[in-house]
């Protein structure tokens, strides 16, 4: 981990989605895209649940780090603390180095399809749901674009979205005319599971927003 220095002052900053060697961060004082210097170190803790994260609202959360603007420096801290050969309990930051944001790599959109699947993928271990909407702290309710396993029989897959998703590849002949938003649903299969990620890319791809706009938000079902 990269040392911290006496004075540095770091805030909690959401974090859009890592793709195409770019982060947006929400702090209390703005937002701000970066490059990140080592992006398959931040892309490759995101949307597993293990990194820190922050309430949303009631039953739902976003992943979080802690920034230190004028350096760049960011670190990711773990949900959870490992347990030392002691007993005791510790919790060791990682750090990634953020610089002025340029432009994007060529692999933005197969970065955002293997974020998301692997979000989908924990969303389904931890019989959760996940919500892909506007990123930043006082993000609006729509646009979004949810995932839920419907524990109905073998459990059916359900990707919901609004606004209706019109232009749209994979959506077409699923929007109603007048209808607020759409639905699609299916057995809740290895092979349906798969296709959610490209479903809610292209669902996104209709917002008008670029992938660092974005952010994911995790939910847990109300016991």
């Amino acid at each position: 981990m990269a040392d911290v220095e006496p004075g540095q002052t770091f805030e909690t900053a959401m974090l859009s989605p890592c793709v195409g060697g770019l982060v947006r961060t929400w702090t209390e004082g703005g937002s701000r895209l970066w490059a990140v210097d080592n992006p398959a170190a931040l892309a490759s803790a995101m949307g597993r649940g293990v990194i820190a994260r922050t309430v949303r609202e009631e039953h739902r959360y976003r992943e979080v780090a802690l920034l230190e603007e004028g350096s760049g420096l960011l670190l990711l801290q773990p949900r959870r603390a490992a347990v030392t050969d002691d007993g005791s309990l510790q919790f060791s930051a990682q750090s990634v180095r953020l610089s002025e944001a340029g432009r994007p790599s060529a692999t933005t959109t197969s970065d955002l399809l293997e974020l998301l699947a692997n979000a989908v993928r924990h969303t389904v271990e931890t019989n959760g749901f996940l919500v892909v909407e506007r990123g930043g702290w006082d993000a609006p309710e729509e646009p979004y674009c949810l995932f839920i396993i419907v524990p109905d029989g073998g459990g059916t897959s359900m990707v919901e979205t609004a606004p209706a998703p019109h232009g749209a590849r994979f959506w077409s002949g699923h929007v109603q005319p007048g209808a607020p938003g759409a639905t699609l649903t299916a057995p809740a299969t290895p092979d349906s599971i798969s296709a959610v990620p490209a479903l809610i890319a292209d669902a996104c791809s209709t917002w008008g927003v670029a992938p660092w706009d974005l952010a994911l938000t995790y939910g847990e079902r109300p016991r």
